[in-house]
């Protein structure tokens, strides 16, 4: 039997530790008084040069298992990103008095979602693609050059954060351990490097627009030239890789409260977003507390570590699981009963079904997903108590 590997608290942590920068940014962006060259625009541009490529990052390392992680794709996180379209319309719909839904654009903040889902699902695919990891890059840094690379589909994001998924893939146990040998002093220069880079971007780098780290849209629609497009990218992706060697190096690896957040970040992930567009609707001081730089920066980062606190609480984690996988078992449960009657007006669908099921319906039912629907009832009468075969990433 092998044995059970110890869990290292310090990707927890860091999982933690962006998850609150999140609503951070978000917060900052929409508060009301905005501006690239102030705190708040140094704060935005450090996070958005390395929040995001750090959580595709660490998605990419535990995802070290390509069968395994097309089986969770559906459920992890494409099945979440389709309760969450309508839930966010009726959202929208009721703060604003107004709502659409566009199928072609993933609603905000949701790309992430929608993206993981291809990068994991088709993982087993690229994978034998020859220099993968080198044609990324290249897409990357010409990605803001293709006009259809972007919102659509969330294929300018999608491009543009692919390199660090395949990066975490790629990195091994003794990657880490080279990565982590930092000492204190180095650890130290390269914080203050990196902190120096945000402040000359926010007070300086007019050639690039704060929309710009987001990645999302082609240079042209922000007015970008090719060239400062290119050097743009390779700057933010020497920076993403700057701060996630940094975090590595720094962050405890035992057990705390930010890496109890990094356990549960979904539901902050999803949840915080009714309150940024209430945050964008009646601004960070919600018309009632004073209109100074104080307030302002207090509420921002104050709002942001309640949202964490709150959305990150036991009752709400539990809550947020109890809608998701039991609305998850529902649609499993109805897609068995449609294949079944499907399968007795024509045989062939059994063979199609079989696929579909095995594709979707792993991510949590273990090997009876594996199976014909008919086949179920019989597979549970013979299993009794046991033991099955936890091989399991140590962080979704």
């Amino acid at each position: 039997m092998g044995q059970i590997k110890e869990r290292d608290y310090m990707f927890d942590t860091f999982r933690g530790l962006l998850m609150w920068s999140i609503p951070i940014s978000h917060f900052t962006r929409v508060a009301g008084h905005f501006s690239p060259d102030s705190l708040g625009g140094i704060v935005y541009i450090t996070i958005n040069v390395f929040v995001m490529q750090a959580f595709v990052f660490l998605s990419g390392y535990f995802s070290k298992k390509p069968e395994r992680a097309r089986q969770t794709a559906f459920h992890t996180f494409l099945w979440p990103y389709l309760l969450c379209i309508p839930f966010f319309y009726c959202v929208r719909y009721a703060i604003w008095g107004g709502a659409t839904i566009n199928l072609l654009i993933p609603p905000f903040a949701l790309w992430y979602l929608f993206a993981l889902f291809f990068y994991r699902f088709f993982l087993k695919d690229y994978i034998k693609i020859p220099y993968i990891m080198e044609i990324s890059i290249v897409i990357y840094l010409f990605a803001g050059m293709v006009p259809f690379f972007s919102d659509e589909f969330a294929l300018g994001r999608m491009m543009s954060y692919f390199p660090f998924f395949l990066l975490g893939y790629y990195c091994t146990e003794d990657h880490l351990k080279k990565l982590r040998s930092l000492k204190i002093v180095h650890c130290v220069i390269l914080g203050a490097v990196l902190i120096g880079c945000s402040c000359l971007l926010a007070f300086f780098g007019d050639q690039w627009p704060v929309g710009y780290y987001l990645l999302k849209s082609p240079a042209v629609e922000l007015g970008i030239a090719w060239y400062w497009d290119i050097i743009g990218r390779a700057m933010i992706f020497c920076l993403a890789c700057g701060w996630i060697v940094l975090m590595l190096n720094i962050l405890p690896n035992k057990m705390n409260y930010v890496a109890y957040v990094g356990m549960n970040t979904m539901p902050v992930y999803i949840l915080h977003l009714i309150v940024r567009y209430l945050v964008k609707k009646y601004e960070i001081t919600f018309g009632f507390l004073p209109d100074n730089w104080f307030v302002y920066y207090v509420m921002i980062f104050g709002l942001a570590s309640l949202c964490v606190f709150v959305f990150a609480s036991k009752p709400v984690v539990k809550a947020y699981d109890f809608v998701v996988e039991g609305s998850y078992k529902i649609f499993m449960w109805l897609l068995g009963k449609f294949v079944w009657l499907m399968s007795l007006v024509h045989p062939p669908v059994n063979k199609v079904s079989n696929g579909i099921i095995n594709a979707i319906g792993r991510a949590g039912g273990g090997p009876e997903s594996q199976i014909p629907v008919g086949g179920l009832k019989r597979l549970r009468k013979k299993r009794k108590a046991k033991a099955t075969d936890k091989d399991e990433d140590l962080i979704e």
